[in-house]
């Protein structure tokens, strides 16, 4: 084994194995109500990041610039320190990996292991073939790579991770981005489930950076005549948007328009259709993510 600024690599049993050295190795949590991230930097690898972002399963990945496993199936195994031999190695499975920047991502389920394996102090790693071999047996038995995670350090951060879990948002950008509130026949008024809903779209905008406008959709059924519902319009429109700013927005943030009855949802036939069409529509648009970032 030898070592180079904070890498530890084993050429042992034919592998090539990435892993952050016990003296250096560290875990990154990072917190906001949109998102928790456990971050472990791999020297000369990349990094493995656990990932719970606001209305989203918890996923792993791994991220490199310069991926040295093949596209193909790795075996994925938690191997135990070796001051705990009473741990048994733990054969995970296989699991998929690509080509390019991120070459593993593993959905809630086995990322959740992962966390309780490294919690155990064990130490997850996948293995694959090099790149650069070519697909017959022996060249896979010649030169491996393995990417291991190190458990040292992992329990004040995941700690840390533990907590932010508890102020995650339970809805995300996905459910956010377009969404509506209704209103009872010829009022404006925000109703009690439009008033939660709406602070729910507040506290999000107001946590996440990237929401970059948020348009205000007043509509009415077609009960009325045609100047009457543009007006009824305007005023839902206008209680959505006087509400959004007491919370906290910002009134050059948003966008407001009103059509009256021109746009229905659904037929206005029915009282059911028309209840549908007593609305006031929202939508965020958000500014293009980070490129760096999964």
């Amino acid at each position: 084994m030898f070592a180079v600024a904070g890498l530890s690599i084993t050429t042992a049993a034919q592998a090539l194995t990435y892993h952050p050295r016990m003296d250096k190795a560290i875990w990154i949590a990072e917190s906001s109500v949109l998102q928790c991230r456990l971050t472990q930097p791999i020297p000369a690898f990349g990094q493995a990041v656990f990932d719970h972002t606001a209305g989203k399963p918890l996923r792993f990945y791994l991220q490199s610039v310069s991926n040295p496993m093949a596209a193909g199936k790795a075996s994925l195994k938690s191997s135990p320190p070796v001051w705990k031999s009473d741990l048994d190695l733990l054969d995970l499975g296989l699991v998929n990996v690509q080509s390019g920047e991120f070459p593993v991502e593993l959905e809630a389920a086995l990322a959740n292991r992962l966390l309780a394996e490294l919690y155990q102090g064990k130490s997850p790693g996948f293995v694959r073939r090099a790149w650069y071999m070519g697909d017959n047996a022996a060249s896979v038995d010649k030169e491996a790579i393995k990417v291991a995670m190190s458990s040292v350090n992992f329990h004040e951060a995941y700690s840390l991770y533990r907590q932010c879990l508890g102020r995650l948002m339970p809805v995300g950008f996905d459910q956010l981005e377009r969404s509506k509130v209704r209103f009872d026949t010829d009022k404006w008024e925000l109703k009690d489930e439009a008033i939660s809903w709406l602070n729910t779209i507040a506290r999000f905008v107001l946590a996440d950076p990237q929401v970059d406008r948020v348009f205000i959709d007043g509509h009415t059924d077609n009960t009325h005549t045609t100047t009457y519902n543009v007006e009824l319009s305007r005023k839902r429109a206008g209680a959505v948007v006087d509400y959004l700013v007491s919370r906290g927005l910002s009134a050059n943030q948003v966008t407001t328009r009103y059509h009256g009855e021109r746009y229905p949802l659904t037929s206005n036939n029915t009282a059911q259709g028309r209840s549908e069409n007593r609305r006031v529509t929202i939508r965020l648009e958000r500014l293009p993510p980070r490129l760096s970032q999964r």
